[in-house]
């Protein structure tokens, strides 16, 4: 990985770290540690690579069509189960 790569990674990294906190704040979750605390850091996991992915079809003219992301991010989390098995 490149550096700016790896640059770009923190940055997204400390946003979502910062909107975690946030998150857990809002929805009044004291253990972050929990299943709740667990769902909070995948939401805002899906949120910021939901976000991403809108940015990147804008930069290349492409529509952002949150169902072909859900599909292909469910297709990524089957790929993953698999090679983990």
């Amino acid at each position: 990985m490149s550096n700016l790569h790896k640059q770009a990674m923190d940055a997204v990294l400390q946003a979502a770290a910062h909107d975690i906190v946030a998150t857990l704040q809002e929805r009044g979750v004291e253990d972050k540690h929990g299943e709740d605390g667990d769902l909070v850091v995948m939401d805002v996991a899906i949120l910021h690579a939901y976000r991403i992915f809108m940015r990147i079809c804008e930069e290349h003219g492409l529509e952002a069509d949150a169902g072909y992301f859900a599909d292909m991010a469910n297709d990524l989390a089957d790929e993953v189960a698999q090679d983990v098995d």
